[in-house]
């Protein structure tokens, strides 16, 4: 009997603890070098990819060797297409949170090599608090819900305060758009 209890207080030690551990992410600041590969080359193909995990392109400028997308809100569970959650984290974050990503690349040419450099920016909505006037009025706190449209409906007072927190970078994305380029530039090639 002592030693069944025991292992149920082993099990339950480890069932409580195993969520503790810090989160691993592959952080990695260098660039991804793609031999025989030019500027012109890579940026149609990342182009190609961003478009693909439905990016939209705000700014393509070939002179400075730059891609910015415009910022995508998270894909959300049932949306099984998207594919800009690249993590089980980011799909957690995106599910909780209303969060958008923006994507940004640089194309840095050394002979016939082209070296790209990813950045994916993550932000999260925030909404200021408002009193709870009692649990009946919780379900309309922040939005107006009718049966055939639902709004927000902050109040005039708390929009200004409303803005977007920086919550930092996406490296399992980065990681993937680059592979995502790399496939698409051996798979022109080949």
């Amino acid at each position: 009997m002592k030693k069944n209890v025991t292992i149920l207080f082993m099990m339950i030690t480890c069932i409580l603890f195993s969520g503790c551990a810090a989160q691993q992410q592959v952080v990695s600041d260098e660039p991804v070098c793609l031999p025989n590969t030019l500027p012109p080359q890579a940026m149609q193909s990342a182009e190609t990819v961003l478009l693909k995990m439905h990016f939209d392109i705000e700014k393509n400028d070939l002179e400075a060797r730059f891609i910015r997308t415009r910022p995508l809100s998270g894909a959300q569970f049932f949306e099984f297409w998207r594919k800009d959650n690249a993590s089980a984290f980011a799909r957690g974050q995106a599910n909780l949170h209303s969060i958008r990503r923006i994507v940004e690349l640089d194309f840095s040419p050394e002979n016939t090599t082209t070296c790209i450099q990813c950045r994916v920016n993550v932000s999260r909505l925030s909404i200021p608090e408002r009193p709870i006037q009692g649990f009946s009025y919780m379900g309309g706190l922040y939005t107006d819900s009718h049966t055939r449209e639902q709004t927000l409906d902050v109040g005039r007072e708390r929009t200004e305060g409303i803005e977007w927190l920086d919550i930092g970078p996406d490296h399992d994305l980065e990681q993937k758009i680059l592979e995502l380029i790399q496939r698409d530039i051996q798979k022109g090639t080949s």
